[in-house]
């Protein structure tokens, strides 16, 4: 009778190098929220954000967000045409934040996005 040896990846992995091998962890996608004239992406693995104005159409720009339970916070971009500008934060690991983006279109209502959600 003839045994057959089978040989996990992790008893393999010992067997050339000493350590087992070990997949590193998924990391998280880059969310987003947009309308015409204006984008916000969040990634989630830094905690930045980043805030483009996507028009030439003389309109600010913002970002507005709040973290679960707190109050909201406001940034501002007026550089115009094609501009962009990334804010980098300190959210505690896990944070669920809450983001939007809006044109500044005066004198008419701004315009926002929907909420995006998202975590630290």
């Amino acid at each position: 009778m003839v045994k057959k040896a089978a040989l996990s990846l992790g008893a393999l992995a010992l067997a050339f190098g000493g350590s087992a091998l070990v997949a590193p962890a998924a990391h998280a996608d880059t969310s987003s929220a947009s309308i015409p004239g204006a984008k916000a992406t969040f990634d989630p693995h830094g905690e930045i954000f980043k805030l483009s104005d996507t028009a030439c159409d003389d309109n600010p720009v913002y970002l507005r967000y709040s973290l679960r339970g707190g109050s909201e916070n406001r940034h501002d971009l007026a550089s115009g045409c094609n501009s962009s500008i990334t804010y980098n934060k300190e959210f505690a690991e896990g944070s669920r934040v809450d983001y939007r983006v809006c044109v500044n279109r005066r004198p008419l209502p701004d315009k926002c996005s929907g909420w995006t959600t998202d975590y630290a």
